[in-house]
C-alpha cells in the first residue's frame, strides 16, 4: 500500500481538456496549462491535490499504476465529474495504522483476531491453518523466519483487521451518551443536505465538501466521534479516512439515522434512497477535491 501526491487539470468541457493535452504534449509547463484550462479549486496551487491513498487515484483513472508512472501525464480520463489530466508528483509507501506492529506477539495477535492465523496462511503461506506459534514468536520474527516482507504483512494484517472490526455505537447507547450531557462527544453527519433537511440529530455537525477542511481542523482528537449516515452503509469508509487524518476514537452509528429514527426518535421522518441515482458520501472526503 502506498500514498500518492498528484496534480490535475480538470474541466467539464472535453474540448478544453483536449486542448490542454495538446499543449502539454508540445512541452508547455504543467502549471501554466493548469492556470489556463483548469476549473478545479486546486488551480490556485498549480493543480496540486495533495496526498491521497492509492485506491483513490486508481478509482479515478480506472487502472493500476506504479512508481514508474511518477512524472508521467495520465489522461485525459472521464469521470462522473468531468474530464481530468493528472500527473503523479510523489509516491510513498504507507503502512496501514492499526493495533499490530513487528513486536506484537503472535499469541496476542490471535487473541485479538482469531482468524489471523488462517489469513496469514492463505495470503502469505505462513504457518499452517491449525498449527500454533511459539510463546516468544512475534509478527516480526515470523516474517523473518518465513522470509516475508514485514511491512507488507503488517499492512495486510492492520488493513484486514480494521475492515472487519468497525467500531459501532447503538442508537440506545448514543442516546444515553447525549442525555448524560457529555462534552467529549462529537456527532458528525456525513449525509447530503437534503437528507439532513428531512431528519437530523440535534447538536450534530454537518460536514460537506465545502466545509470539510475547516470542520476536520476544528475537531479535537481527544473527543469520541460518532459518524451519522443513512443506514451505516458509508460511514465505515469515512471512518477509515478519518483514521488517516490521525483520529482514533471513532464509531459509526449502528444502522445510521434510519435506525435512530426507528428506535430513539420516532417523531423524525424516515426516508428511502435509490442506490442507483448517484448517491455517494465520498464527495465529502478529499477525493472530491481531486475531481472537481
Amino acid at each position: 500500500m502506498f500514498k500518492v501526491r498528484a496534480s490535475q487539470i480538470f474541466s467539464h468541457a472535453m474540448e478544453d481538456v483536449v486542448a490542454a493535452k495538446k499543449e502539454l504534449d508540445a512541452g508547455a509547463p504543467f502549471t501554466e496549462v493548469v492556470e489556463k484550462y483548469s476549473t478545479c479549486p486546486s488551480k490556485k496551487n498549480g493543480g496540486d491535490l495533495g496526498w491521497m491513498p492509492e485506491d483513490a487515484l486508481q478509482s479515478l483513472i480506472g487502472e493500476t499504476f506504479s512508481e514508474k508512472d511518477k512524472g508521467k501525464i495520465l489522461g485525459p480520463v472521464h469521470s462522473q465529474y468531468g474530464y481530468h489530466i493528472l500527473v503523479i508528483s510523489e509516491i510513498e509507501n504507507q503502512q496501514a495504522e492499526g493495533p499490530f506492529n513487528a513486536n506484537t506477539p503472535m499469541k496476542e495477535l490471535n487473541l485479538q483476531w482469531p482468524e489471523a492465523h488462517t489469513a496469514l496462511f492463505k495470503n502469505f503461506h505462513i504457518g499452517l491453518p491449525v498449527t500454533g506459534y511459539g510463546p516468544d514468536e512475534t509478527i516480526g520474527t515470523v516474517c523473518k523466519n518465513h522470509n516475508k516482507n514485514e511491512e507488507e504483512v503488517l499492512t495486510f494484517l492492520n488493513t484486514e483487521y480494521f475492515d472487519k472490526h468497525i467500531a459501532v455505537i447503538t442508537p440506545d447507547e448514543l442516546d444515553l451518551r447525549i442525555q448524560s450531557g457529555t462534552t467529549h462527544l462529537a456527532l458528525l453527519d456525513i449525509r447530503e443536505s437534503w437528507e439532513r433537511d428531512i431528519s437530523k440529530i440535534d447538536g450534530s455537525i454537518f460536514i460537506t465538501s465545502e466545509n470539510c477542511e475547516s470542520t476536520i481542523q476544528s475537531l479535537s482528537k481527544e473527543k469520541e466521534i460518532v459518524l451519522i449516515d443513512w443506514k451505516q452503509d458509508r460511514s465505515p469508509s469515512f471512518l477509515k479516512w478519518l483514521r488517516q487524518k490521525g483520529f482514533t476514537n471513532i464509531k459509526c452509528l449502528e444502522g445510521g439515522i434510519d435506525a435512530w429514527t426507528e428506535k430513539v426518535a420516532s417523531h423524525l421522518n424516515r426516508y428511502d434512497i435509490d442506490e442507483d441515482d448517484g448517491y455517494r458520501y465520498e464527495d465529502i472526503m478529499e477525493e472530491p477535491d481531486h475531481t472537481h
